[in-house]
């Protein structure tokens, strides 16, 4: 009670207790922008001829299908790709190139969807048809990356069939090879003239008599989606190159690599593997993005900064708007700096 009472005198000493301050209301949050509509765009690979938009623009079109069905943006990135892995003109599932021996595919596959960060891939998978949808399981495991013969089972056990991919369009490529290494055809392979790939062959097997110094195609095929509500997911496929060794892996799984996707934008790339790998292209080109680049510019910037002799193609997807281009030309048989009108690549809006 004694307390109380002095207390309460020094309150009344101190004199009435001052109002606490009132808070302004927080601010309205700012308008929402009116989202950009669904689109997607895909590559067939870079140095891909522009013959083959037909393919592109069908592939993109699928894409933007599933969209307007209510599909998610990864649902149509992968729609997409799947088109064309069944079109044995590009190297990605059934088409997709054979390797020094003749005889062995492997191939890579990677998703990714900007919503969640997810991230699904598998690498050197032999006898499946798609190995982009083995991809998308992956992404539902704790895992990100399944490679080699454990991929093959792990897809057995997701239900997919045991597929030969080789068609008649790959065995043309590698015959296309076959003449190069003879000297009856030019080709470009820095890389590999300046290592003696006989000392590591590592295929079952002898070296074919023929093999002598050669480069496959390096296309690979990607798309990137972006779904009505502004969520990004990006899928890519590939089946490598000729000259490799058994077990070569390249840009495609390896994550910020091959693609990316985020709640900027999404990447897919496409040329030489380990140049690619080296330079994280795919994540390079989304932080450009993620600066406020428009997506062109982004892909050109990533262009203008390889080495003039690599092959390198890209597309990217952002907010508000697109970009794609390639620094190879088919059908001049060069580099060129006309970056948007080399490379086989399609927009569906």
């Amino acid at each position: 009670m004694t307390t109380l009472v002095a207390l309460t005198a020094v309150l009344l000493a101190s004199g009435p207790v001052p109002a606490a301050p009132i808070e302004p209301p927080p601010p309205a949050p700012p308008a929402s922008p009116t989202r950009a509509p669904p689109a997607v765009v895909v590559h067939g690979g870079a140095g891909s001829a522009r013959v083959r938009m037909d393919a592109t623009g069908a592939s993109a079109q699928r894409g933007l299908e599933v969209l307007r069905e209510g599909g998610s943006a990864l649902d149509a990135a992968i729609a997409a790709v799947v088109r064309l892995e069944d079109d044995c003109r590009f190297n990605a599932g059934t088409g997709a190139n054979l390797r020094m021996d003749g005889k062995t595919v492997q191939m890579d596959a990677a998703v990714m969807d900007g919503a969640t960060g997810g991230f699904g891939a598998v690498a050197a998978i032999e006898r499946v048809k798609n190995p982009v949808l083995v991809a998308r399981k992956v992404l539902e495991t704790p895992h990100l990356l399944i490679v080699g013969d454990g991929a093959t089972r792990f897809a057995r056990a997701m239900g997919f069939r045991d597929h030969d991919p080789v068609c008649p369009e790959s065995r043309a490529r590698y015959e296309r090879v076959r003449r190069i290494l003879s000297g009856k055809e030019q080709g470009t392979v820095p890389a590999w003239r300046r290592y003696d790939w006989r000392k590591a062959w590592n295929f079952p097997g002898p070296i074919p008599a023929a093999l002598k110094e050669a480069l496959g195609t390096p296309d690979t095929v990607g798309a990137v989606a972006r779904d009505a509500e502004g969520r990004f997911a990006a899928a890519i496929s590939t089946g490598g190159t000729t000259i490799t060794f058994d077990g070569r892996v390249g840009d495609v799984p390896i994550y910020a690599a091959g693609i990316y996707a985020g709640s900027h934008g999404a990447v897919a790339c496409t040329g030489n593997g380990e140049d690619i790998v080296k330079r994280l292209v795919a994540k390079t080109v989304y932080d450009d993005l993620a600066r406020g680049a428009p997506a062109q510019e982004a892909v050109e910037r990533a262009l203008e900064a390889f080495p003039p002799e690599v092959d390198l193609g890209v597309v990217a997807l952002s907010a508000d708007g697109e970009g794609g281009g390639c620094n190879y030309s088919a059908e001049r048989k060069a580099f060129d700096r006309r970056y948007r009108e080399n490379m086989a690549w399609s927009v569906a809006r």
